[in-house]
């Protein structure tokens, strides 16, 4: 189950969204006005949000994004205007939106831009960690990739040490000098780490 915020002070439009969206795998909260989205965004997380540009009050759809959402805590933006002016785009833009839907539209259209919004934003993150655990693998040294090979293999220190005609001090040594490089705690991390990374 999905969990989106919905920020749209037309009750209608946003029961209409919330109703269809529930009825395709998401869970949905509404906010009305601008207080109440703060107010969610402050204290939890969702999937995405989907927020109107012009709210009636003093803050708009766009203010409220820079200033209240965060990325890494409630996933891509999709924005809806009844606007299609140059500078209000232009201002949406700054903040990376994943899309804008101009009003009217349909809720399927909803339904579909949010699907591709949440699996895009999760192959980018999946992605940059990939890369991110590649850098870290190109820290070790081979003495070090050949005992994490030896630890994915479910062998002991001792075992790893007789394998590599090293005593299980060194095994000791070397492990603790990986666990600080990947900034890993537990053996069962050291070994996710090499299955994600084919180490070796």
């Amino acid at each position: 189950m999905r969990n989106l915020l919905i920020v749209e002070d037309e009750i209608i439009i946003a029961e209409g969204i919330k109703g269809y969206l529930e009825q395709n795998g998401y869970s949905a909260k509404i906010a009305t006005t601008g207080k109440q989205a703060i107010d969610f965004l402050k204290t939890q997380g969702f999937d995405a949000v989907v927020c109107d540009i012009n709210l009636q009050e003093e803050i708009n759809g766009i203010e409220l994004v820079k200033k209240h959402h965060r990325q890494e805590q409630h996933g891509p933006v999709v924005f809806l205007t009844a606007y299609s002016n140059s500078e209000i785009m232009e201002s949406a833009e700054n903040l990376f939106p994943y899309a804008y839907i101009i009003k009217p539209f349909y809720n399927k259209q909803v339904l579909t831009t949010l699907n591709l919004a949440i699996a895009n934003t999760q192959h980018d993150k999946a992605s940059s960690l990939s890369k991110k655990q590649e850098h870290l693998a190109e820290q070790l040294s081979r003495r070090e990739t050949e005992i994490l090979e030896q630890l994915a293999l479910g062998k002991t220190n001792k075992e790893i040490g007789e394998s590599l005609f090293i005593s299980k001090h060194t095994v000791d040594t070397h492990i603790r000098n990986i666990k600080e490089k990947l900034g890993l705690h537990k053996k069962g991390e050291l070994i996710k780490f090499v299955l994600l990374n084919n180490a070796g």
